[in-house]
């Protein structure tokens, strides 16, 4: 055999092994993307199948959150709306007519009295309740009872102290005390 010969012999089985080679490869390459696809499909059915199974409890959890952001939204403004009422109970008191005014505080006064030498605190803005007002209260109702020149920050009313007891009948205090026994009925009323 010639050279050329041995060359021509050696190229074709070096062709015929690398065709062997890639026609391997390829089947190999075929064999892995079966497999793969395979996965894939299976992998992609069970997100399906878990996503076909969790959205109902997925929708069902978003709508309670909705709700309960619609009941939080809700319950700020019907807070919101009370606390207004009762803001509008404290003004209305506060811009209650002078007679009725002073005749309410002396009331709460005959109840508060204890000794009859306390000291009496009055807001800041106070208007009624002054040393006039007082000195006719000591007079009618034969206390000694002395105005203190510290004023508190109260919308009205007063705070009468005894030692170191104050009781508190501010208007403030009132309406807050009332809000407890009654922001029930309030909250039927203002959303029935």
């Amino acid at each position: 055999m010639a050279l050329a010969d041995i060359k021509a012999k050696i190229k074709a089985d070096s062709q015929a092994k690398i065709k062997a080679i890639e026609a391997e490869n390829d089947e190999k390459v075929r064999e892995i993307s079966r497999k793969v696809n395979a996965e894939i499909k299976t992998v992609q059915d069970s997100y399906a199948a878990r996503l076909a199974k969790e959205e109902p409890e997925v929708l069902r959890r978003r709508e309670i959150v909705a709700e309960l952001d619609a009941k939080r939204v809700d319950l700020g403004i019907r807070q919101r709306l009370v606390g207004e009422a009762f803001d509008s109970s404290l003004k209305q008191m506060v811009e209650m007519a002078p007679d009725k005014y002073v005749k309410f505080a002396d009331k709460l006064m005959a109840q508060a009295v204890v000794t009859g030498h306390e000291v009496v605190f009055v807001g800041k803005n106070e208007k009624h309740l002054d040393q006039r007002w007082l000195d006719g209260y000591n007079a009618s109702h034969n206390t000694s009872l002395t105005l203190s020149s510290e004023k508190l920050p109260r919308a009205g009313g007063f705070i009468l102290r005894n030692d170191r007891i104050d009781t508190n009948c501010s208007w403030d205090m009132l309406l807050a005390d009332a809000r407890a026994d009654i922001e029930t009925e309030v909250v039927k009323r203002l959303f029935a």
